[in-house]
């Protein structure tokens, strides 16, 4: 299950894998062609030995197996790579040492063999080359002069390397594509939660916590969404007031608000069609609107709806906590193209008609233009 969902997202997101894959090895590429400098490396190897002209006849095979000890071949190899060691070779071949700052050194003992791999790498190959050949031939006439059991000389002197061993285009940009998918990946996840809790954000900005009804806003963008697609259309528009708790709604706990809220709302949800809209209008009023429908078909209905939400509405199990919403109701229709904007502003009006009448559902007339 948990699969298939990270498989759903990666579909969505595969966009975002591939621009992030993209963008990862163009940098490497960029990286290694333009911004790297080229590091070369040319090595030497030497191989230790006892020396036989040196060593009595007996102590051959004391001086092998202290060979097999490795002291011998360590040493040897700090020799090498000794700062004393490289410093003198350079000074040998009459050069500054701080020109070599670019250049590095780096020295192996081969396991189970008595064999030192020397390696010199920087930007220049023939450089290079001769650094390695040279630092080890230095190394070799030092030890010569102060050990006379043992051997040191060159099993492979340093060639000029044709390639460079960094950066490596090919690989990098390998590593770069797997970096870049993975990292796409992630961002593909990460939208999708961003997007998923942005979604659940903006569905509780949509919906009037109290009622559950339409937020204002909400609800004035579902019906000019609406009137977008059908532009010419007959509708009526209908403000809502709670008349009866006006008085004391600000006092009210806001438990019992939010049991008469949703219960106004449920019931106008209930008593409507499918595609009529409810919203919350203000604390103590809602809005309906009522599309493809005139203004004595809603009045009607109203006046129906109005009965119903008349009935006194208990807060709770006491009788004596019943309330009376006491409805009134204006409405304004439109029948000839008029603005939502006009057609709201005669609802308004309507209701203040509705306010100080016995009849409490008032319906202003919206006649066409011309």
């Amino acid at each position: 299950m948990e699969m298939r969902f990270y498989m759903r997202i990666i579909k969505r997101g595969w966009w975002l894998i591939l621009i992030a894959a993209l963008v990862a090895v163009n940098l490497s590429l960029v990286y290694s062609y333009y911004l790297t400098q080229p590091t070369y490396e040319a090595f030497a190897r030497f191989i230790v030995s006892p020396d036989i002209q040196n060593i009595a006849s007996g102590d051959l095979i004391n001086s092998l197996e202290a060979l097999d000890r490795r002291s011998i071949v360590s040493t040897y190899a700090e020799v090498l790579n000794s700062r004393e060691i490289i410093n003198g070779t350079m000074s040998l071949l009459g050069a500054d040492p701080a020109q070599f700052n670019n250049y590095q050194t780096l020295v192996t003992v081969l396991p189970e063999a008595n064999i030192i791999r020397f390696s010199v790498r920087g930007p220049d190959p023939e450089v290079a080359a001769i650094l390695a050949n040279s630092i080890g031939q230095n190394a070799i006439d030092f030890i010569q002069n102060l050990y006379v059991i043992y051997n040191i000389e060159f099993l492979d002197q340093a060639v000029v390397p044709s390639e460079p061993i960094e950066p490596k285009p090919i690989q990098n940009a390998g590593l770069a594509l797997l970096v870049g998918t993975v990292a796409g990946i992630g961002l593909a996840i990460f939208r999708d939660q961003l997007s998923s809790t942005l979604d659940r954000l903006g569905e509780r900005n949509k919906i009037d916590y109290e009622s559950l009804a339409y937020t204002r806003p909400s609800f004035e963008r579902s019906i000019r969404q609406e009137l977008s697609s059908q532009p010419d259309s007959s509708l009526t528009f209908g403000i809502i007031h709670l008349n009866g708790i006006q008085d004391f709604y600000d006092s009210l706990p806001q438990a019992y608000i939010n049991k008469i809220m949703r219960h106004v709302a449920e019931t106008l949800k209930y008593q409507l069609r499918g595609n009529d809209i409810v919203g919350r209008w203000s604390n103590l009023q809602f809005a309906i609107f009522l599309p493809s429908t005139d203004g004595a078909s809603a009045e009607g209905r109203m006046m129906r709806i109005r009965d119903v939400l008349d009935q006194p509405f208990s807060l709770d199990t006491d009788e004596e906590s019943a309330v009376l919403l006491d409805l009134r109701i204006g409405l304004a229709d439109r029948q000839g193209g008029e603005s939502l904007a006009l057609v709201i502003e005669q609802a308004e009006k309507a209701l203040d008609v509705a306010m100080q009448s016995d009849g409490k559902v008032y319906l202003y007339k919206v006649r066409p233009f011309g």
